[in-house]
């Protein structure tokens, strides 16, 4: 009698302490996820977008089902999507839409830049066939880009000396270099022009200037 009892006692204990390790085992995985998210969320209000994709991918390592880290990890692919969409980076904004349509299939935001993707590539694959010589005017351009920064930073740079020394001659310098600022505006302004009118009309290739028209349409070399 008194071993059976003992029996169903060590029984009801080990039953007991099981309950317990599960529970505090259940409890500890909770306060983790929690611990994620809450770093996710910090890293995605910064935004670094890098650690943000990290904590909320932890977050679903342990537990698979949470709304709160499905929700931020749609956000950040959402988010890495739209920049790489803004930098015509197609196809890696393609895959990062999808995958975030993975965790929030509903999201109208997603949806619509999923759909500007796909409407970009379609035009992209329009101006490719008709137009294959687009990428070689394209590079024509950026040096031109890159003028205009530097010379942007230099205006800056005399304006700022002039509030140092209050020397005019700073602020001459940065009026004559926004005088060829502007000029290389316009000169970029004419060139886009051209090349946008290349591409809309399908051109397979530049063609040759005639004489009668208007030089300031043309091609800037």
């Amino acid at each position: 009698m008194v071993c059976n009892t003992f029996k169903r006692v060590a029984v009801m204990l080990v039953a007991l302490l099981a309950l317990s390790t599960s529970g505090c085992a259940q409890s500890i995985t909770h306060w983790m996820v929690d611990l994620r998210n809450s770093q996710g969320d910090r890293a995605l209000a910064r935004p670094n977008l890098k650690d943000a994709e990290n904590e909320y991918s932890l977050a679903l390592r342990l537990d698979p089902k949470n709304g709160h880290a499905r929700t931020g990890l749609a956000k950040v692919l959402f988010l890495r999507a739209k920049d790489d969409f803004i930098n015509s980076k197609l196809d890696e904004a393609e895959a990062e839409v999808k995958e975030s349509l993975q965790y929030a299939p509903s999201d109208a935001a997603t949806l619509a830049l999923a759909n500007d993707i796909e409407q970009a590539k379609i035009r992209r694959e329009i101006v490719i066939s008709n137009y294959p010589l687009y990428g070689s005017i394209l590079t024509t351009l950026k040096p031109a880009f890159r003028s205009v920064t530097t010379t942007n930073a230099e205006i800056q740079k005399q304006v700022k000396a002039f509030s140092s020394d209050y020397d005019t001659a700073h602020l001459t310098r940065a009026i004559l270099l926004a005088y060829d600022l502007e000029d290389e505006a316009h000169r970029i302004a004419l060139r886009a022009i051209n090349y946008r009118g290349l591409v809309q009309t399908g051109a397979t290739k530049a063609r040759a200037p005639l004489q009668s028209e208007t030089p300031s349409l043309l091609p800037i070399p």
